[in-house]
């Protein structure tokens, strides 16, 4: 009985070390399929990173070019906003009183910074520093919701009623 398990356990070890050599001297159809995969996959590799340089270039292209626009964007509006406010101006001047009352409209776009609001505020003449609205602007309550448009803003309003007119809140 111990020769013939030992003469069993020795035939198997051979019909493995038979078939394990087999596979690495006669590679099947298998392995080739998965070598040309791989071929395929670093061929799709370089075209992906080819894309992506092209998509980078195009981007970086489209946000100068956007930013131009924003720009022209900005420049245009805050000519209006200097014509409308010389106009209102002339007409809210009263001899009564001796303060001058202010009235012009602030436009919102896109992505426009709090900074550029403040500062926009300040050229108009809306109010004296363009940085306490940009402050006061950049509280969470107030930044999360500045709307896009046009404002009509005045010189009489507080830092607090200009603020919730950008966001859409209602003023007391």
């Amino acid at each position: 009985m111990k020769k013939s398990m030992r003469a069993f356990g020795i035939g198997v070890f051979l019909a493995g070390a038979a078939i394990a050599g087999y596979d690495h001297f006669f590679p099947d159809q298998q392995t080739a399929d998965t070598r040309a995969l791989e071929k395929q996959i670093k061929k799709y590799e370089q075209q992906i990173d080819l894309l992506n340089n092209q998509l980078a270039k195009q981007e970086a292209t489209d946000v100068v070019a956007t930013t131009e626009n924003e720009e022209n964007k900005t420049t245009s509006a805050s000519q209006e906003s200097t014509s409308f406010v010389e106009t209102v101006k002339d007409s809210s001047e009263s001899p009564e009183s001796g303060t001058d009352i202010i009235e012009a409209t602030i436009y919102i776009y896109e992505n426009v910074s709090i900074y550029t609001i403040g500062k926009q505020a300040e050229d108009l003449g809306i109010v004296k520093n363009g940085r306490e609205l940009e402050l006061f602007l950049a509280k969470p309550e107030y930044s999360r919701s500045i709307q896009k448009g046009a404002f009509d803003l005045h010189s009489d309003m507080t830092i607090e009623e200009i603020a919730k007119t950008l966001t859409g809140k209602k003023v007391n």
